[in-house]
């Protein structure tokens, strides 16, 4: 049986008063997904049991991996970016953010506004180097760099080898730690700030350039844009494909087991949007007509079809939160009442932990 593994980001929320006691995924329309859970077996998951996790971490639990074997954020966006991994390097996953004084005023700064100051911010210090990837987003190389490290971003703090999201005060925060790396970084983030007058990169996820040794999915392709999970996916040694406009039909076509990273309700939910992640959510049932047609003419044969979310995210904390997300298994025996795909009526189908995702799929 082919598998089709759909994980939808920061799609779980909470319920709001503006939507009458709903979750925006009860509140939006979404008939595709709805027919789809009528006809799959469907329930709840926690991506990782009473941690707020971050997409690697819970993707990779998901995908089957121990949490233990989890080398860090850092290290899986440099595989994923294409950065070189030497064993003695630290890398970390770092965000471009405006601050006002000690106060962050913007955590998602895209780097099209410092572009022409990245040669200079370069050259601060031998042993750093910036590396933009998508975005906002950058990874951030420390040669012969110590663990600990602690997260500079104000939103998530490491514990053991992954880091966990938090509410805190939206200030400046500094690296503690490895005194020597921790000093070389405070240097380079003051020297940044210094040069673009009000900017800094927000760090999280310190790990080395060391990889574990993990089971790897034969026949499996990943079709996803963001640098950690194409990490996770070369870790993996999945086939890493470019996603194509008519995304479907590249599923549909692709003849091994696909595993999907689908992004937009996650980024309203830090914004704090609940109408703009609506929108998201149903853009993307939009998106997943054809999948429902090929059901409902009995065509989709031979294939296990999994939808989920790495997490859930809420636009009232604006961040990830330890909730339970929603999860659907076509191509299984239903053995559930659930008719539409949201947080309250797939309370009445199966329980399970994110580690336990594959198994179901068997």
């Amino acid at each position: 049986m082919r598998k089709i593994l759909l994980v939808i980001d920061g799609m779980a929320d909470s319920p709001y008063k503006e939507l009458q006691g709903k979750t925006p995924l009860e509140a939006a329309r979404t008939p595709t997904l709805d027919f789809l859970a009528s006809k799959s077996k469907c329930g709840l998951v926690w991506p990782i049991k009473g941690i707020a996790p971050e997409s690697g971490e819970a993707q990779f639990v998901l995908l089957g991996y121990p949490l233990t074997l989890y080398p860090g954020r850092g290290v899986l966006e440099a595989l994923g970016a294409g950065i070189k991994i030497k064993p003695k390097n630290l890398y970390f996953r770092a965000n471009l953010a405006q601050v006002r004084g000690n106060k962050i005023v913007n955590l998602r700064v895209n780097f099209s506004k410092i572009s022409r100051l990245l040669k200079k911010i370069n050259e601060i210090n031998k042993d750093i180097k910036v590396f933009p990837t998508v975005g906002y987003r950058a990874v951030v190389v420390v040669e012969n760099g110590k663990l600990p490290v602690s997260n500079t971003h104000p939103g998530y703090i490491r514990y053991k080898n992954y880091s966990k999201a938090v509410s805190r005060a939206l200030v400046l925060h500094w690296c503690n730690g490895h005194k020597a790396t921790c000093e070389k970084i405070n240097s380079f983030l003051k020297a940044f700030l210094k040069i673009t007058g009000d900017k800094t990169l927000l760090l999280r996820g310190a790990s080395y350039g060391k990889l574990p040794k993990i089971r790897k999915m034969k026949n499996w392709a990943f079709i996803g844009d963001m640098p950690i999970e194409a990490g996770l996916a070369k870790l993996a040694g999945m086939k890493i494909l470019k996603r194509e406009k008519n995304e479907i039909r590249q599923i549909l076509h692709e003849k091994e087991n696909v595993y999907v990273q689908i992004k937009g309700p996650d980024v309203f939910g830090h914004r704090g949007d609940v109408f703009g992640k609506i929108k998201a959510i149903e853009a993307i049932d939009k998106m997943l007509r054809p999948l429902g047609s090929l059901v409902k003419l009995k065509k989709l044969k031979d294939t296990i079809l999994c939808i989920t979310s790495d997490h859930a995210t809420s636009c009232k904390l604006k961040r990830h939160t330890s909730g339970a997300v929603v999860c659907m298994i076509y191509g299984k025996r239903k053995t559930d009442k659930v008719q539409k795909f949201n947080e309250k009526e797939c309370s009445k189908g199966f329980m399970a932990e994110g580690k336990n995702l594959m198994k179901l799929l068997k």
